[in-house]
């Protein structure tokens, strides 16, 4: 698929989270070989992008530029390949998925090139992984890992084989969040656990003052890069998603990116008013768990 082509698109007439028909257009959009406007579901408030790249066009997007330096909405000082630069964090990881169980059958879902996994081996867990991207895959089974190359409903796994699945920074990426979480739900078993963590972007406050600032004036906030977020999640649907997939909510914890460099294209005075809203935005995330940027979501199969 040439770099260049417009991306094959689909266009989504109702919420796939809830099913419903009464959506309202949000005031930003991304441009990326296309347009990409988004919507809020008037039922249940999901947020997701109304026109999406079709399935076979993800595959085009998560090349060597998205692992090495868009992951994360670019915020990361490092490539997701650098095992040095992530091992405290996976370890600090390991540590949280051993305080809800002790070492067992893990599946990472949007594994990159599996460092958790190696790490969770090295631990004791018996680990596989499922990942989208060719690259990725490759260097994953060059360390010897079980990595299935797709999408999760297309891996086929056995139901109830799993005590703990992980995503992280990946279910904003799926075609359809409901059906992932509903197939996460399926290979658990009875009280297994599903620990997530992901950007909740649209829910901090200078993302909220731009998103009614922009749609008071008639007009989108326009952000002119690949489109790999097809799911803006804010908590309350986020919730809502877990508990209809099966899997009640043991823990919500927000977070908030310190501010530092703004993510995007942003002039001076946009750069500015972000940096003094962030400033304000971070102790009221760490004291009363709102409005934050990034979310750690614990569910349990019921």
């Amino acid at each position: 698929m040439s770099g260049d082509a417009p991306l094959p698109t689909r266009a989504l007439e109702r919420c796939l989270a809830c099913g419903g028909r009464e959506l309202r257009p949000l005031a930003f959009r991304y441009e990326f070989r296309g347009r990409f406007p988004a919507a809020e579901c008037r039922g249940c408030g999901m947020r997701f992008l109304r026109v999406q790249p079709a399935p076979e066009a993800l595959a085009d997007l998560y090349g060597a530029r998205y692992f090495q330096s868009d992951f994360r909405c670019g915020r990361s000082p490092s490539g997701s390949f650098s095992e040095e630069a992530f091992r405290g964090e996976n370890r600090g990881l390991l540590d949280a998925f051993e305080r809800l169980r002790p070492p067992g059958r893990l599946l990472e879902v949007g594994c990159a090139s599996g460092l958790l996994l190696k790490h969770a081996i090295e631990r004791g867990w018996e680990a596989q992984g499922v990942e989208l991207s060719a690259e990725a895959v490759e260097r994953a089974r060059a360390l010897g890992l079980v990595v299935f190359r797709g999408d999760l409903p297309a891996a086929g796994l056995k139901s109830r084989c799993f005590d703990l699945v992980y995503m992280g920074d990946v279910l904003e990426h799926v075609p359809d969040c409901r059906a992932v979480l509903a197939e996460v739900a399926r290979v658990l078993v009875p009280g297994g656990h599903l620990y997530l963590r992901g950007p909740i972007t649209t829910n901090s406050l200078a993302r909220r003052l731009a998103l009614a600032a922009y749609g008071l004036a008639g007009r989108e906030l326009v952000l002119r890069e690949p489109p790999y977020h097809l799911w803006e999640f804010t908590p309350r649907p986020l919730w809502r998603l877990f508990e209809t997939a099966g899997l009640t909510v043991l823990g919500l914890r927000q977070s908030k990116i310190p501010p530092g460099r703004p993510h995007g294209e942003k002039t001076p005075l946009q750069r500015a008013a972000v940096a003094v809203l962030d400033v304000f935005n971070l102790p009221l995330t760490r004291l009363f768990n709102v409005l934050g940027d990034r979310v750690v979501v614990i569910g349990q199969k019921r």
